[in-house]
């Protein structure tokens, strides 16, 4: 059972009103509570049985290193402090543990102020993202292999991180590869290795990279790219559990999960003979489909926050950046068809342009936005779009829309990323 939370309390203990269920009758119904005192957590003991922290007996209140294991007879826990692109949404801790079963409990180095949702770097509350969140944890710790499917700049990359950090391999290697940046005459060598002698230049043996991540799990990312021949001999490792080097006589047993991902139409390229369809099923076992931007504008915001912030750290600012409310309605109204990563290149850039105040108005974006961010919301006149509208208009037009949102947008020609935030910044509450 993997347990993140960034909340102030944590209880643990055999009542099924804890968060975390210790199913044995040996616990304390209320064994320990983990919480948070300012400047990190600490642990108390509730337990009559005692608790050992690293194997030394808790004796009263403690505070808990970043990395410790709690040991409640007979359970083992291992707690680790995670950094705010590792966090996770918490999943249902009512669910009892038994014995039997690997306990990780994880925290924020401090509570977050919002409620916004991380994932394994994955950012974002709505409803396709929270589907998304339950098929990586529903499908991560299986050997099953998943291909990744979404347009440019979704985050492919990501979902693979947290299939990998929700698995029983999240200790061991991640290994990307893109195959797209593997030249052809070295893109079987690079993948399965190669024996010495092979072939000319050969002069020592070199393991693939296959190879090299033993017991972790290997992301190819641009999987259509491949060559004919070395998706035979990929699909080869998939039904063998072994790889061969090139210019080798046997193979080698290999313990390795594997993820894909791509942005092209397999289906297309196995009708055209470019992809093989037998390895097509094979790395087809589990699907998922990361939304591109434009499908979940409620998240716009968030993700913005988290840029903001981003940004600001690498680039060493005293203070965040301020975007004022104008620029934001810009950015909010922009279709991103680069998605999350051509939203987070284009706030990199509005911010040293709006260099020394780092103040980032509307003149500011809008100059930056290239044509296709300017779209049909973002004219030459700068629309202050939905600036002028209150709360009553708001409400009005949500109510006589029945609360669709994409509706309201449509009447108030704006985007739906535009009505969210503005029900965000006036508190409204959607009716269910």
């Amino acid at each position: 059972m993997r347990v993140s939370f960034n909340k102030d309390c944590l209880s643990i203990g055999r009542s099924d009103t804890n968060d975390v269920v210790l199913n044995d009758a040996h616990i304390s119904r209320f064994a320990a509570v983990v919480e948070w005192k300012g400047n990190g957590y600490e642990i108390v003991n509730k337990n009559k049985n005692g608790i050992f922290l690293d194997n030394l007996p808790l004796t009263g209140p403690a505070p808990l290193p970043n990395r410790c294991r709690l040991t409640v007879y007979p359970f083992e826990i291992d707690y680790a402090q995670l950094d705010e692109d590792e966090t996770r949404p918490m999943p249902a801790l009512s669910q009892p543990v038994s014995k039997e079963d690997s306990i990780h409990i994880s925290s924020k180095n401090q509570p977050s102020t919002s409620n916004t949702i991380h994932f394994g770097g994955l950012i974002g509350e709505s409803s396709t993202m929270k589907d998304l969140y339950k098929l990586i944890l529903d499908v991560g710790d299986s050997p099953a292999t998943v291909l990744i499917r979404g347009e440019h700049g979704t985050g492919k990359e990501l979902v693979a991180q947290a299939l990998h950090q929700s698995s029983s391999r999240s200790g061991k290697v991640f290994l990307p590869i893109n195959c797209a940046a593997l030249p052809i005459d070295l893109m079987e060598s690079e993948l399965f290795g190669y024996e010495k002698g092979a072939f000319t230049g050969a002069v020592n043996l070199k393991m693939g990279k296959i190879e090299q991540a033993k017991d972790g799990t290997v992301f190819l990312d641009e999987i259509g790219e491949l060559s004919l021949t070395a998706q035979a001999k990929l699909l080869r490792v998939l039904q063998q559990h072994a790889v061969m080097r090139v210019g080798g006589s046997q193979e080698i047993p290999i313990d390795v999960r594997f993820i894909t991902a791509t942005n092209r139409n397999l289906e297309q390229d196995i009708q055209e003979g470019s992809f093989r369809e037998d390895l097509y099923y094979r790395l087809r076992v589990v699907q998922i489909v990361v939304p591109p931007l434009r499908e979940r504008m409620e998240d716009l915001q968030f993700l913005i926050d988290h840029f903001l912030r981003k940004l600001g750290k690498e680039l060493h600012l005293e203070t965040l950046p301020v975007i004022t409310e104008k620029g934001m309605q810009l950015l909010l109204s922009a279709p991103w068809p680069g998605n999350v990563r051509q939203l987070e290149n284009t706030l990199y850039s509005v911010i040293l342009r709006s260099r020394p105040t780092y103040v980032v108005d509307d003149e500011v974006i809008y100059n930056e936005l290239p044509p296709d961010l300017s779209g049909e919301n973002v004219s030459e006149e700068k629309p202050s779009l939905l600036a002028d509208v209150n709360r009553q208009t708001l409400i009005k037009v949500l109510t006589e829309q029945k609360w669709d949102t994409q509706k309201a947008a449509d009447v108030l020609k704006v985007s739906r990323g535009t009505v969210y935030y503005k029900i965000k910044k006036y508190g409204i509450n959607i009716p269910r």
